[in-house]
């Protein structure tokens, strides 16, 4: 059973590492010149292909008006354009370009430094035990929403 003890240091580890990556986050934005909402939609976009406005705005929960504005911005970096469907000439899908890939890939890779960093200092056995307790607290918040 968990004691009191260890709940408080479970609670302020998880507090620690929220607030750690979130200026890893922020530290990425800055560098890569991008927007936390940016980065969510590139990343939908990489990882699922070309999706219609509406779809984009479900993931990232944006509303279409406010994900018009964004989806320009992105369009001007040239890191995604909108390309009309061929099935329904009304529908209109966005999609990543290989400028986007790129800087969603060094985004990746440089949080992924970060994180390397992080957890350098430990054992393999250590990290597996880290990482099977951080994805069952996961499992359980996931399965509460």
């Amino acid at each position: 059973m968990t004691n009191t003890n260890q709940l408080d240091r479970l609670e302020t580890t998880l507090f620690q590492l929220n607030e750690l990556m979130q200026r890893y986050q922020e530290i990425a934005q800055r560098r890569f010149k991008i927007a936390s909402v940016d980065v969510e939609i590139l990343r939908f976009l990489d990882a699922d292909g070309d999706q219609k406005m509406k779809d984009i705005g479900d993931r990232v929960k944006v509303k279409l008006s406010n994900l018009t504005n964004l989806v320009d911005n992105l369009e001007n970096q040239k890191l995604v354009r909108r390309v009309n469907s061929k099935m329904d000439r009304r529908s209109i899908f966005v999609n990543i370009t290989p400028k986007g890939k790129k800087l969603i890939s060094d985004y990746n890779a440089f949080l992924r430094e970060l994180t390397v960093r992080m957890t350098s200092n430990m054992q393999d056995e250590q990290f597996g035990i880290m990482l099977d307790g951080l994805e069952q607290i996961s499992q359980v918040a996931v399965a509460e929403e």
